[in-house]
């Protein structure tokens, strides 16, 4: 869940302990030559697996979880603490066998027991999990979410300690990709119990399945992780730690790569004219769209056809072309091109083909004006675009402020704010226009596309149709991938019709990295790096 929207409910956790967390990694020697460093803008809300649903939460997780099945070469689907599994005749039911030896960094066993008590935990009403919904594909797990059955209904049987059986409510030929998700990471009963709600806010209140334990972790500063000793693949890790740096600011991030103080930061389009044809500059793919996000419930903005208005008066081409220095693409369909996100027989977005309208000055007068009649106003009120301030963000609002008033005669407000601050403002539906950004969890269509339901935590358009909520579903309990393909374009088409987001363009992000790191992969979907074949070639 890469999240780049990046959207998190648990906040009590980290409110419950600021400044310093644990040791300070920055009051310890740390063997640089050893230690891959990379710059983060911002602190995730949470790095509890069953609640993180931001980017650095995934980052995070990454390290220090893994679940039955981890990301292989080029993101595709490999045995984790599941060494196989197989599928029923039906599709129906996955069996999952677990390693003997994978094991807690405590040193307890991993049991399929500990997976059941982490899907239940996410399902759970009082966990409040944003993402409860990405295990809705398991049988009953819907209606145990809505506190219509039971947790003994659901479909996971644990069969003995290292047989894990789940049955689904229908085929599903990428639930292996699902089960990579953070939402379906195993929970220590004993261990959580222990700690209550601090779990995962400290060193000691955290626990790892993955490749790396927290050993130090400053707030707001950095977080040290170390290879974890009982990692049941621990010799096949050749990074011995990986440090994240919090650094938010463009130029003090850059100047920290400069100095040697991280090996990976990402920079502004601005700032990477300067790098132009240096090895060090990376231009990557992150499977993310960005756009308007409507608030549906304001009076105003109920209405289709201002959004509409508002959408059609951006020249999309020229904001990628001017403002982000032609990097990124022109978005047609929400969900994203080349990330290999595949149709029937091409690139999903492909089949589509341009379903979105494109900038028309015309049409967007026409559609304001009709919209203004039907809400029986003379002109807009005031409206307000939110935004964090980082990266390129303040001169996409600028962009967009001056399109909108030189195209419409309409002025709106623009205001930033810090990361956090935003999505607080999202999730409380405290905004008129807020800037947003999305990557699906995995690689199919239906992981963006779902965020449009109306029960899906991340609608924050608060976007009903009952026509799309209908389709998703079918789209869900379907194995027939031309016959999903087929309907998961006609919700791209209702989406463009109904516009509770008015799209902008595909991310890609521009990157330094350290020559030094060998073995680096990026890919579109899921959590950007992969670090399981890093190492550092000091010189």
């Amino acid at each position: 869940m890469k999240r780049i929207l990046l959207i998190v409910t648990l906040v009590v956790l980290f409110v419950a302990s600021c400044g310093k967390t644990g040791s300070s990694s920055t009051d310890k020697k740390i063997d640089l030559s050893k230690t891959l460093v990379i710059n983060v803008k911002e602190e995730g809300k949470s790095y509890d697996p069953q609640l993180a649903n931001d980017s650095t939460g995934e980052l995070v997780d990454s390290l220090i979880g893994e679940g039955l099945i981890r990301d292989g070469e080029g993101g595709k689907p490999a045995p984790g603490v599941a060494e196989k599994w197989d599928i029923s005749e039906d599709g129906l039911t996955w069996t999952f066998y677990l390693r003997k030896n994978a094991k807690w960094s405590n040193g307890d066993a991993i049991t399929a027991n500990d997976f059941k008590a982490g899907w239940l935990r996410a399902l759970n009403q009082d966990t409040a999990s944003e993402y409860a919904h990405m295990i809705y594909p398991v049988k009953n797990a819907e209606n145990y979410n809505k506190g219509e059955v039971g947790p003994e209904n659901v479909g996971i049987e644990v069969v003995d300690d290292y047989t894990l059986k789940v049955t689904l409510e229908s085929p599903l030929p990428y639930f292996d990709k699902m089960v990579k998700i953070f939402t379906y990471m195993p929970l220590n009963e004993k261990f959580f119990s222990t700690v209550g709600e601090k779990y995962m806010t400290s060193p000691e209140t955290a626990i790892s399945s993955g490749a790396y334990i927290i050993k130090s972790w400053t707030r707001d500063s950095d977080i040290l992780f170390e290879k974890n000793p009982n990692y049941w693949n621990k010799d096949a890790i050749k990074l011995e730690a990986v440090q994240i740096k919090f650094i938010n600011d463009s130029e003090a991030s850059l100047n920290a790569f400069k100095n040697g103080e991280v090996d990976i930061t990402n920079i502004t389009t601005e700032q990477a004219k300067s790098y132009v044809g240096d090895d060090r500059l990376w231009l990557t793919k992150n499977g993310a769209t960005y756009y308007m996000t409507f608030n549906l419930k304001n009076p105003v903005l109920s209405n289709k056809k201002i959004r509409q208005a508002l959408t059609l008066a951006i020249d999309r081409e020229e904001l990628v072309k001017e403002v982000l220095s032609g990097v990124g693409k022109t978005s047609y369909t929400y969900t994203v091109k080349d990330s290999g996100i595949f149709g029937v027989e091409k690139d999903f977005p492909e089949e589509a083909g341009d379903v979105f309208p494109k900038y028309d000055v015309v049409k967007a007068k026409q559609l304001l004006e009709e919209g203004l009649k039907e809400l029986g106003i003379e002109k807009l009120p005031q409206l307000t675009y939110i935004f964090n301030e980082s990266g390129n963000n303040k001169a996409i609002a600028e962009y967009i402020q001056e399109s909108i008033r030189k195209n419409l005669g309409v002025e709106i407000g623009i205001e930033s704010m810090t990361f956090k601050e935003r999505l607080g403002r999202m999730e409380t539906k405290d905004y008129d226009i807020a800037y947003a950004g999305f990557a699906g969890d995995y690689a199919d269509a239906i992981s963006y596309l779902e965020r449009f339901e109306s029960t899906n935590g991340n609608n924050y358009s608060q976007y009903v149709n009952p026509r799309y909520d209908a389709l998703a579903r079918e789209i869900k309990s379907s194995a027939n991938q031309k016959e999903r393909v087929s309907k998961m374009i006609e919700l791209e088409k209702i989406i463009a019709e109904d516009m509770p987001v008015g799209l902008l363009y595909f991310s890609e992000v521009t990157k330094l990295v350290n020559p030094r790191v060998k073995g680096l992969v990026m890919i579109p979907i899921g959590n950007d790096y992969q670090l399981g074949n890093v190492y550092l070639e000091n010189k």
